[in-house]
């Protein structure tokens, strides 16, 4: 007899990148939950001209993100061109027009609109993570974070500010991030980077690639802080879901670190050498146990030093265990909480851990390639929190309704009986 399948599996967002623009601009309007947001909009423009209705308007907006279009004019000659879409956002063409398309002022009209509902948009995505977490039990149990600079297509600050004006950008700002590194030649270097525009920060549920929380700031924010800000702000059931905190070594430090605990999760960040006296290891309290600032552990005798055998971490004692000829060792992890985290730094299940926190990039590669922010024209930090944000949205629509849709579908298995035998 066939196998019927028990329970809905999502492949994370892949399952959705490879699906045709059509397809998944179908599954981003019938994911998104968006009928509160109409009815402010809609309340909002009262008894006014209705040539291009609220809904039509949306679902246009959601289309040219799908679509990945960099301008609207060229998602205005797409939707002339393309009866299917404009027929799916719900234009038509009036009798004796040449395009189908509303004019670019409806456009930036309806965007000016809906960054006043900003507020709406962030309580959307809430709602969406919080359906997402209990659709799939694991989601959320390990998460990523990062942040991703988003430049400005404005080269520096406005030097007259016009808020009327949507072609100046006086909210941007400069940033240098420092890449250090270790050369060829065996010795340290520095590479540097000078940013203009904005961040992104972003956590993100590993399994899937689903954005789970983010803020967006003008380039030069503290990214630790923000970081902290965002995971203090997660629900309390959010923060109990969490199991593991993936972040890359510019986040190292003990206040991350005790953030991170304090919500009961334990951190995998990566470390910086700050040992300012350059030594190589450490003595561990009065004992023959010697570390290193990257968490390597080691027994040091007459014989000279030998590493020890990770024994695992106890729960109840907070302390790491360590053997060496049959005997086990503790290391309590608050004598040097950036080196002794609750999973050991020369573990496997560490160097496992990391790795996934390459997921967090491969979601701000999208934003990139897929939503268009490496070569964008928005301006304004407003502008630019409602489109991360629309984006985002998107993402999780697209994924709650794949997902309602095999979970349909495998009821509908149940419904009909087992099938027939090959």
């Amino acid at each position: 007899m066939a196998k019927i399948i028990s329970q809905s599996a999502f492949e994370g967002y892949y399952g959705i990148e490879i699906l045709g623009d059509l397809e998944r601009l179908r599954l981003a309007l019938d994911g998104i939950d968006d009928e509160e947001l109409m009815r402010k909009l809609e309340r909002s423009r009262g008894h006014g001209r209705d040539k291009f209705p609220v809904r039509v308007m949306w679902n246009l907006i959601i289309a040219m993100k799908v679509f990945g279009h960099l301008t609207v004019e060229s998602f205005r000659r797409e939707l002339d061109r393309n009866p299917t879409l404009a027929r799916i956002c719900g234009l038509r063409c009036a009798p004796g027009s040449a395009h189908v398309a509303p004019p670019a002022r409806v456009f930036s009209g309806f965007i000016k609109r809906l960054k006043k509902e900003q507020a709406e948009i962030d309580h959307m995505f809430a709602g969406q993570v919080a359906e997402l977490r209990e659709l799939l039990p694991d989601f959320g149990k390990t998460v990523a974070g990062d942040g991703k600079y988003i430049d400005s297509i404005a080269k520096k600050p406005a030097k007259e500010m016009d808020e009327t004006d949507d072609r100046s950008e006086s909210d941007a700002k400069f940033s240098l991030k420092e890449y250090h590194y270790t050369g060829t030649d065996g010795k340290p270097h520095v590479k540097k980077e000078t940013h203009f525009g904005f961040k992104a920060h972003v956590i993100c549920d590993v399994e899937t690639e689903l954005p789970i929380a983010f803020s967006v700031t003008a380039a030069n924010a503290d990214e630790k802080a923000q970081m902290k800000t965002l995971i203090n702000s997660l629900p309390p059931e959010q923060q109990e879901q969490i199991g593991y905190v993936l972040l890359d070594r510019g986040y190292d430090s003990t206040e991350m670190i005790r953030c991170i605990k304090g919500i009961g999760a334990a951190p995998v960040i990566d470390i910086r050498n700050l040992w300012k006296d350059k030594e190589e290891t450490k003595q561990y309290k009065d004992t023959k146990i010697i570390y290193t600032f990257n968490g390597a552990v080691y027994y040091e005798d007459d014989d000279g030093k030998h590493k020890m055998a990770y024994e695992g971490f106890d729960r109840q004692k907070k302390c790491l265990r360590y053997s060496y000829k049959g005997k086990t060792y503790k290391i309590y992890i608050s004598y040097d909480e950036r080196v002794f985290l609750p999973v050991a730094r020369d573990s496997m299940k560490f160097e496992r851990l990391y790795k996934a926190r390459t997921t967090v990039e491969r979601l701000n590669s999208r934003l990139d390639r897929d939503y268009m922010f490496e070569d964008h024209f928005i301006r304004g930090l407003d502008k630019m929190k409602l489109m991360v944000s629309l984006s985002f949205v998107i993402m999780n629509g697209m994924a709650l309704e794949k997902i309602k849709r095999g979970v349909d579908s495998i009821r509908s298995l149940k419904r009909a009986g087992p099938l027939p035998a090959a």
